[in-house]
């Protein structure tokens, strides 16, 4: 068993925004690929999850940006999980560029849900080994809540589609980065360092959702909630100084 699994992908035009920069949504994307893919070769990808009336749901996730990558630019994505607790399962990210030297570090936390009644489950046979597991953290050994506010002006408003989703029927995790951005829309200034979504609630097809920020500095901190007000994630985005 390798405790690191890893694969070299090439980054395109559309995972840069029109200041040339790596979108939140393509490193998201990054992260599912590799995840998706590994958790495929350890024996706990979808299908074998739902044999088992299993879900992955993600519930956090997390990533720094060292140093800024480049279109066409080749890159080694590497991911492990850590040994997991009760009902917690984290798995970590490292992308680099070709001489291994450090771009994008992440982190995620995931929960099992039973796939009918959608309810946390505890796993301890999840994994079928015991020496898979590689301890190096990218963060600190427990990812923080990301922080409420009072939403304050208009918000801006997103309508779920059905390009949006993912097999588990809601919206994929890599969507609402590109909500947030959309919202706050950055100035070619705002250049992003730290990223973090906190998924709350399930978001469906058609589910309106309002878009609020509020910006301190260099710190900015996003949620989307539906029409009865019920938050279904939230964000938080540090701007390098």
């Amino acid at each position: 068993m390798n405790n690191i699994w890893e694969r070299n992908y090439t980054l395109r035009s559309g995972d840069f925004d029109k200041f040339d920069r790596i979108k939140p949504s393509a490193v998201l994307d990054l992260f599912q690929d590799a995840a998706g893919r590994h958790a495929e070769e350890i024996g706990v990808g979808f299908e074998e999850m739902i044999s088992r009336s299993y879900l992955w749901v993600i519930t956090r996730v997390k990533f720094k940006i060292i140093s800024e990558p480049n279109r066409f630019q080749n890159l080694i994505v590497k991911t492990w999980p850590l040994a997991p607790n009760r009902l917690s399962y984290r798995r970590e990210y490292c992308i680099e560029n070709e001489k291994g030297e450090k771009l994008i570090v992440g982190s995620s936390e995931w929960v099992v849900v039973h796939s009918e009644k959608r309810r946390f489950l505890s796993v301890p046979d999840l994994y079928n080994f015991e020496n898979g597991f590689y301890p190096e953290m990218m963060f600190e050994a427990k990812l923080g809540k990301v922080h409420d506010f009072e939403a304050e002006g208009d918000a801006h408003i997103v309508n779920a589609g059905f390009s949006e989703l993912d097999v588990n029927n809601h919206v994929n995790n890599t969507k609402y980065a590109n909500y947030v951005i959309d919202a706050i829309v950055p100035s070619k200034e705002d250049i992003l360092e730290v990223f973090q979504i906190d998924y709350r609630k399930e978001v469906f097809e058609g589910t309106q959702l309002n878009i609020y920020y509020k910006r301190d500095d260099n710190n900015i901190l996003a949620k989307g909630q539906n029409t009865t007000g019920d938050t279904m994630f939230a964000c938080e985005i540090q701007l390098k100084k």
